[in-house]
């Protein structure tokens, strides 16, 4: 009897807290730790037809185009990191690579952009600084060489 005594008197408290954590969570009481979110979902255009068609084979020609870009941009890295001979080699040839992406995604940008404006859409947003992950925000990567 003393050992069912025991095992009541250290199972009750943990159970009876477990129960309490759950009530509260049931009712919507609980706290995470986190703040529920407070940003609104973006309202969705509407497009006609016509510009869905066009914004379709646009942002696919833009998209064929990057993808082979990008490669080009792989191939012409690996051949110069194939040939480096020191770190600094090496260093330059990341920094090029670099600087190739960073063009590609600017001008890959700039084409969206007027892809939305010759069909009256207003301009995509993102990019660097915007949104929780970008440049100076909380849990950002940005840029090392933005912080010298």
């Amino acid at each position: 009897m003393s050992f069912i005594r025991n095992a009541q008197l250290v199972l009750i408290p943990p159970a009876a807290a477990a129960l309490a954590m759950l009530l509260q969570v049931g009712s919507g009481q609980a706290q995470t730790g986190t703040a529920p979110s407070t940003r609104q979902a973006p309202a969705r255009i509407q497009l006609t037809p016509n510009q869905e068609s066009e914004l379709f084979k646009g942002q696919r020609s833009l998209s064929l185009r990057a993808h082979t870009d990008q490669i080009a941009i792989l191939r012409t890295g690996e051949r110069c990191l194939g040939e480096a001979k020191d770190l600094k080699a090496l260093s330059s040839c990341r920094l090029t690579e670099r600087q190739a992406r960073r063009e590609l995604m600017n001008r890959n940008r700039q084409e969206a952009r007027a892809l939305h404006q010759r069909l009256g859409l207003p301009a995509p947003k993102g990019g660097w600084g915007e949104g929780s992950r970008g440049k100076g925000g909380p849990g950002g990567w940005g840029d090392p060489a933005d912080k010298i």
